[in-house]
């Protein structure tokens, strides 16, 4: 047995145990809303973002459309990124990390229980957008009979959501070079879901396998832990021993952050510099002589374009 089936077959073994452990928690009658309105229960335990400040559900059934000026501005903002990017002598691609609705639409909805037109803010934007942006829906649902994908609690996806998606990344922006999953760096850790807190004041922790953090942390401005601030966040890895000496740079989110998503990049490129925030800051992407410019959203964020960027002098 291969590392990478080993390591899927054992996920999605702790995710049963952890969805029994804790059933009490995760029956949750089908469409409950948690008191904040922010999750909702689908089946079989599997918890949701639902509507809130980003209407997402809504987006995700095509009840939410962009305005022609908004998919200008977000082909504008795409162009200018590349253009940029080129500029300074990187590769740019905009990862759009799928909503678990989109990955796994049947465990929100029984099957044809709800119409789903395919007008969400991503098939709009892909439709428009040629290139510079990499969805990777696809490829996630053809995982999905073997992959757990995302954790039924959590609004993210978990390790092997990440892999595949990075997968799907890097044959788009990298397609010559080869990412060996033997080099992913993997730890068992204990886990409190955002989802599933909705749902309970108890303090609910899961056993897990997550990425782990291997690479050298050589800068860190420790926004989060401060001031308890998100976008801002900035932090550099560094690894000696990853087998493509390169540098990128990835402006995205939680996803970035502490998901695993920075740690995954740095198994494989000898600097990763993670910054929190929406706009490209291209005069620092020059400065540390990046060769890899990614932009990391959700894709419920999309229905917003991005603000401008800062240019390189």
């Amino acid at each position: 047995m291969s590392r990478l089936s080993e390591f899927l077959a054992v996920e999605r073994e702790l995710a049963h145990i952890n969805r029994a452990r804790l059933a009490r928690h995760y029956d949750q009658a089908f469409e409950t809303l948690s008191l904040d309105q922010v999750a909702i229960a689908g089946l079989d335990g599997w918890q949701f973002i639902a509507n809130g400040n980003n209407a997402w559900e809504q987006q995700y059934l095509g009840q939410v459309l962009l305005s022609a000026e908004t998919l200008q501005a977000w082909q504008q903002t795409v162009e200018r990124r590349q253009a940029a990017s080129a500029s300074i002598n990187a590769r740019f691609a905009h990862l759009i990390v799928p909503e678990k609705q989109a990955i796994l639409p049947h465990a929100r909805w029984p099957q044809g229980s709800q119409t789903v037109a395919q007008t969400r803010p991503a098939l709009q934007l892909l439709e428009q957008i040629p290139s510079g942006l990499v969805y990777p829906v696809e490829r996630l649902q053809s995982e999905s009979w073997r992959a757990e994908l995302c954790w039924r609690g959590n609004s993210h996806w978990c390790a092997s959501g990440a892999w595949f998606g990075f997968c799907e990344l890097m044959r788009a922006v990298c397609p010559e070079l080869a990412f060996d999953f033997e080099h992913v760096p993997l730890a068992r850790s204990w886990w409190r879901h955002d989802l599933l807190l909705k749902y309970t004041d108890e303090p609910c922790f899961e056993s897990v396998i997550s990425i782990a953090r291997r690479a050298r942390v050589v800068y860190d401005n420790r926004l989060m832990a401060t001031t308890g601030a998100h976008v801002g966040n900035h932090y550099v890895l560094q690894n000696e021993h990853a087998p493509y000496q390169t540098s990128v740079v990835i402006f995205g989110d939680s996803y970035s952050f502490d998901v695993g998503f920075s740690d995954l990049l740095a198994a494989y490129f000898g600097q990763v510099h993670f910054v929190w925030n929406t706009m490209v800051d291209f005069q620092y992407c020059k400065n540390v002589n990046a060769q890899l410019v990614l932009v990391q959203s959700a894709e419920r964020y999309l229905i917003r374009p991005h603000p401008q960027d800062l240019a390189p002098a």
